[in-house]
């Protein structure tokens, strides 16, 4: 039996480590007595896993958590479990049984909704307009473990469309942006890039980041939810 929850990333704990998120997790799995399955050989693990990493400094509303147990338990109750363990700063929303023989949480994860408010206010619907049009928009992301020191990307690729609003004294960003077996992209790199292409002077190191939504993609291209419709829900 496997359980799939989505978990929050809150504003509190927004500047630790995927790593460290990805340890308090397994911390709190262990405080809530769940009967989790562990890997076998010399240095045995938990199994569980999460959708996606997280930047730094990203609140997320929609991170997945899935863990493998080793005997049934009802979904409420492993979920309220888990939710008491956890630390402030990371809760548990919803919760629900998935079928052992799914493909991995990670391979499911095809797309992501962001939004992205700047303490700055500007009219940048031209940048906006161009980008939206534009069929391509390479940027050079620092890559230091790599020979060249950098790699290149289309940001076009991962983000087809960009919304911008101005809302009081903020400039607010809206999008989708695609995850792929081979990675996905930073909305902070889409900002550097519109810095980049369109001489913005965006103040990319004050933006408040938020992932609002995580979804899987179906035959049809059609957007579908992480959880099932009757997910049980405690919050």
């Amino acid at each position: 039996m496997k359980l799939r929850m989505q978990i929050t990333k809150d504003q509190e704990i927004r500047f630790i480590s995927h790593l460290e998120y990805v340890r308090t997790i397994g911390r709190a799995i262990r405080r809530a007595k769940l009967p989790a399955a562990y890997s076998e050989g010399f240095n045995p693990h938990l199994k569980f896993s999460l959708a996606s990493a997280l930047g730094v400094g990203v609140v997320s509303y929609t991170e997945f958590v899935e863990i493998e147990l080793a005997e049934p338990m009802e979904v409420l109750a492993a979920a309220q479990a888990l939710d008491a363990a956890l630390p402030r700063g990371i809760r548990v929303l919803a919760a629900d049984a998935v079928d052992t023989h799914h493909a991995a949480l990670m391979s499911q994860a095809a797309g992501a909704e962001y939004r992205v408010t700047l303490p700055w206010a500007a009219d940048i619907s031209e940048a906006a307009a161009d980008f939206n049009a534009a069929p391509q928009l390479l940027f050079k992301k620092a890559a230091p473990k790599t020979k060249a020191g950098f790699k290149e990307i289309d940001v076009k690729f991962y983000i087809p469309h960009l919304t911008v609003t101005v809302e009081g004294e903020n400039t607010v960003f809206s999008f989708d942006c695609k995850i792929t077996p081979t990675g996905s992209m930073k909305a902070v790199d889409l900002l550097n890039a519109l810095n980049e292409r369109y001489a913005l002077q965006l103040p990319v190191e004050l933006a408040d980041i938020e992932r609002l939504r995580l979804y899987r993609v179906g035959k049809n291209g059609q957007l579908l939810p992480m959880l099932n419709a009757d997910a049980v829900k405690l919050a």
